[in-house]
């Protein structure tokens, strides 16, 4: 079954045994939550069964009405099927889905040249700016890129990037980390784990691990996507920018790997054009009611999301 290691990675990641639990449990609907208002507090206690790609992807696919109706059998137990992370859509849609604005997510776009769509996206001297940072931080740092595959039972390589990327998740204060060491390993060794690429730069003097990334090459849809990152800002020297360089250097590993279409992931839309961005799209997380009696009281509460 396809997004078979995502829902595992989700249930471990949310300590649950089947993706289905109270919405304000779902560490992305939580940190929405948190920044709107809602009038029906109850309304974030009713239990949704998430389908695929359980948030791991920043954009997942539109379910056709027949993947639907298993998924709402699925559901039949939860009070809401919940369908995340679709790019926003005028086209008609069932009557019984509740499209709940979530986030944006950002695409860099390069059909024939890296350098050229770059320099297009953000100007000469911010894409100058780009390059010199990148060139400072490859003579600071030596580099690694693994196929996540090829690196489940490399202890080093999933622990220093298992703790950088825990040193994001609390600066930003999340509430669940979805990239464990123990999540990691669990999608190295499944059959998605050959899709995910981890980036490590480490201090070429020290060999201290400085900063990760983490991403998902799919062929089938032909988007590069780059999921999560971290930093260890008390570690990197002064001057040194890897948040900038990471962008530069992975857009030109997807191109190496075919990929025209890179998707930035969600959220920090400002910061993403001023590396690339061109291509901003509108998300919605869709609810579908399976056994509550709170429809009104989510489509109101969608109403109040449009606003944010």
């Amino acid at each position: 079954m396809e997004w078979l290691p995502q829902r595992d990675a989700f249930c471990n990641s949310h300590n649950v045994p089947r993706p289905q639990l109270p919405l304000r449990n779902i560490a992305h609907w939580n940190a929405v939550l948190q920044g709107s208002v809602s009038s029906d507090d109850a309304l974030h206690h009713e239990r949704a069964y998430v389908a695929p790609g359980y948030f791991y992807m920043p954009v997942c696919d539109e379910p056709d009405d027949r993947a639907l109706a298993e998924l709402s059998s699925l559901a039949s137990t939860a009070d809401w099927l919940l369908v995340p992370s679709l790019r926003r859509s005028d086209r008609r849609r069932r009557a019984d889905v509740i499209a709940v604005p979530f986030m944006k997510a950002a695409f860099f776009r390069s059909s024939r040249s890296v350098d050229l769509a770059l320099r297009t996206a953000v100007g000469a001297s911010q894409y100058k700016s780009i390059v010199r940072l990148t060139r400072k931080a490859e003579a600071a740092c030596t580099t690694e890129i693994h196929r996540l595959s090829d690196v489940a039972e490399d202890n080093r390589v999933l622990r220093d990037f298992a703790c950088l990327q825990a040193l994001n998740v609390a600066k930003y204060g999340h509430a669940k980390n979805l990239y464990t060491n123990d999540v990691l390993r669990m999608l190295a060794g499944s059959s998605e784990g050959e899709k995910y690429f981890v980036k490590l730069d480490y201090d070429k003097y020290s060999n201290t691990p400085l900063a990760g990334s983490l991403s998902y090459a799919d062929d089938h849809r032909g988007v590069f996507t780059k999921l999560v990152r971290g930093l260890d800002h008390d570690r990197i020297p002064r001057g040194l920018n890897l948040y900038i360089a990471d962008y530069y250097q992975m857009y030109h590993f997807a191109d190496r790997l075919g990929f025209a279409d890179v998707c930035l992931g969600r959220g920090a839309i400002d910061a993403k054009v001023r590396v690339g961005a061109i291509h901003i799209v509108d998300l919605d997380n869709w609810l579908i009611p399976v056994n509550t009696r709170r429809t009104q009281a989510m489509r109101d509460y969608a109403r109040s999301r449009l606003g944010d």
